[in-house]
């Protein structure tokens, strides 16, 4: 992964016009996207011997002249040399940003700048001579300064950008970026984040990179843009405890360091995605660089483009920028890399899942199972003639949520969607316990219990699709009539088309404990809709206990459930409950069932669900009838 991402920063030099150099990937734009609007100089004015050009020269001094306001814009990225740095601290130049606290801003990163830094180890004697000139005047005129500043900052709304600029005789005001001595600032520091860190440094010259895998004259050992390692712990380092011999772990030329940087960057603004309430990196990886720039310009053009709107493509996440659509009609001589991430704060980066090396056919094999799930007839229904079920993702994040009420599943869903992506078996159990939580809770609120078991159908039949799950008996072609209208017309057919239809999903019927189950759950969907006609209420409903019946209830409820139904006058299932005790003495005692109460609780709900599909349409037209 961290070669894909180097790759893609070499990607950047090569198409970037604003990459002149390895230094301009280490400034940052204050600008901000417009968030900082405005730029207020304190411009220091050179006196005395004005012949003198070079600035290092002796016999002058630089005195503060003005506080000069410019409109700030990208312009000014390589000018002002900013490069932020710890909250409580300066930044890595005399450039910060501001907000309505100038003073404190002020003394903290501009005034505090100068006199820390006026004796760094890297510069030479004029210019250590030179900053300690400008501390000077600061310290000097700091009444001045402050007090001119807040005049000019009465009228100014939004983010503020402050920074020094010189100037020199009739020439215009330069800025920090004109002057190597500031630039070394930026050179030196941002290099210093590579090898120093916990008061150590870590450093070797002639090794190889692990990134470029040459020999090259420095690397590096604490390297860690993107968090991939740490060695905050000394047990970490490999070969002992020393940390300064921690290049040994990861060891990183500048060259690459550099890369990943820009890679990480192009990441974060280009191939950044949403994937609900979680976020990723798309990150491609190819061998033939000029394939790797193809991939990346396609996929760029792809999720810019205005022409590109849903009724264009397919998804499987509810993404506006998926491209998951464009990947899958790639060859495979590519693969992708799913990075999850969080980044709670800027400078806080933090790995959720990772999901390597995944061919665009997976993406194909993903989309083609999404297509024939889709048209199953279950799933077919329409309201106000628009589909109510598609399968995506989403249906597996109703039954791992992140919400107050809920719980957080994040965890839970992204290792199910990384076993999706990488063909990794799911355990089945796991899957339908989790299922069965969520649906006691939609069946006891009453909320959405019949479009979520819906919906935990489509899951579990595109899993097994996927070859997903462990399971045995697993049909390969569903019959026709599962795409196109699933009805018993008539008594004589009854029991041949529920036993269609078990065979169609046998991997979820395997014996007739679960056909069993599944019918006395279709019949108790049955009485629930006679009561709610007849009384305006489902007392029935109380026997279900909440979903969490065990074998002795469940089977229990058939001889209660024809009871009923005489009560009611309106037994008009007899063939039905005349199969369902067959299923049941096959089953045998139930204290042998060996199935967990939420396995049987699921099959249960599933076929009250479903009970639409298992009415005799014959002799529903004679139940109107009657009712009319």
């Amino acid at each position: 992964m961290i070669e894909a991402i180097a790759e893609l920063g070499k990607f950047q030099k090569d198409h970037n016009s604003n990459i002149k150099s390895d230094f301009d990937i280490w400034i940052e734009d204050s600008y901000d996207e417009n968030n900082y609007p405005h730029l207020l100089l304190i411009v220091f004015k050179k006196e005395k011997n004005e012949e003198k050009k070079d600035l290092f020269e002796k016999d002058w001094e630089w005195k503060f002249d003005k506080i000069e306001y410019l409109p700030h814009s990208s312009s000014y990225k390589t000018k002002l040399l900013y490069k932020r740095g710890p909250s409580n601290g300066t930044d890595k130049t005399p450039t910060c940003k501001m907000t309505n606290k100038i003073k404190g801003s002020y003394k903290r990163k501009i005034e505090s700048w100068f006199k820390k830094n006026q004796q760094a180890e890297y510069l030479n004697e004029k210019e250590c001579e030179i900053l300690k000139m400008i501390n000077d005047e600061i310290e000097e005129k700091r009444d001045e300064i402050i007090s001119k500043l807040l005049e000019k900052t009465d009228d100014i709304d939004g983010g503020i950008v402050l920074s020094v600029g010189f100037y020199e005789g009739n020439r215009t005001t330069k800025f920090l970026g004109d002057y190597n001595l500031f630039q070394k600032f930026i050179v030196e520091k941002s290099k210093a984040n590579y090898f120093i860190k916990y008061k150590q440094e870590s450093i070797s010259n002639d090794k190889i990179c692990a990134i470029c895998k040459k020999s090259k004259s420095e690397v590096y050992g604490f390297f860690s843009s993107l968090a991939f390692y740490t060695v905050d712990k000394k047990g970490m380092v490999t070969g002992g405890f020393d940390q300064s011999k921690s290049w040994k772990n990861y060891p990183v030329c500048l060259g690459c360091a550099l890369n990943i940087e820009l890679g990480y960057r192009y990441l974060d603004d280009q191939l950044r995605f949403n994937f609900y309430g979680l976020r990723y990196y798309l990150i491609p990886k190819i061998t033939h660089q000029k394939r790797s720039y193809d991939i990346i310009d396609l996929i760029q053009e792809y999720k810019n483009s205005p022409k590109i709107t849903d009724s264009d493509r397919e998804t499987i996440t509810n993404a506006e920028d998926e491209v998951f659509d464009l990947i899958k009609e790639q060859k495979n001589n590519v693969t992708f890399d799913l990075l999850f991430y969080e980044k709670p704060q800027k400078s806080v980066f933090r790995i959720l899942s990772l999901i390597e090396d995944i061919l665009p056919s997976r993406f194909k094999k993903l989309f083609d199972v999404k297509h024939s799930i889709d048209k199953l007839i279950f799933f077919q229904q329409k309201k106000e003639g628009k589909r109510i079920f598609k399968f995506n993702f989403g249906v597996i994040r109703t039954f791992f949520p992140n919400s107050k009420k809920e719980g957080n599943y994040d965890k839970a869903f992204l290792e199910l969607t990384n076993k999706i992506f990488s063909n990794t078996k799911i355990d089945y159990k796991f899957l339908v316990k989790q299922i069965i939580y969520i649906l006691r809770a939609n069946f006891v609120n009453d909320q959405f219990f019949w479009f979520n078991t819906i919906k935990s159908f489509m899951l579990l039949i595109y899993l097994n699709k996927l070859d997903l799950f462990r399971l045995k008996n697993k049909e390969d072609k569903m019959d026709s009539q599962f795409y196109r209208s699933f009805e018993i017309r008539s008594k004589d057919e009854l029991e041949t088309k529920i036993e269609l239809f078990f065979d169609n999903f046998k991997e979820f019927f395997k014996g007739d404990v679960q056909k069993g189950i599944f019918l006395v759950g279709v019949l108790s969907q049955f009485l629930l809709n006679i009561q709610q006609n007849e009384r305006g209420a489902t007392p029935f409903r109380s026997k279900l206990k909440g979903l969490k019946m065990d074998a002795r209830d469940i089977s229990s409820l058939l001889p209660e459930i024809i009871d009923k139904l005489i009560q009611y006058d309106k037994n008009y299932y007899v063939p039905l409950e005349n199969l369902v005790s067959k299923y049941l003495i096959s089953a045998g005692d139930f204290r042998n069932w060996r199935l967990s109460i939420d396995e049987m609780n699921y099959i249960f709900v599933l076929g009250m669900n479903l009970s639409k599909y298992f009415k005799i349409k014959s002799e529903e037209k004679k139940e109107e009838e009657r009712n009319v």
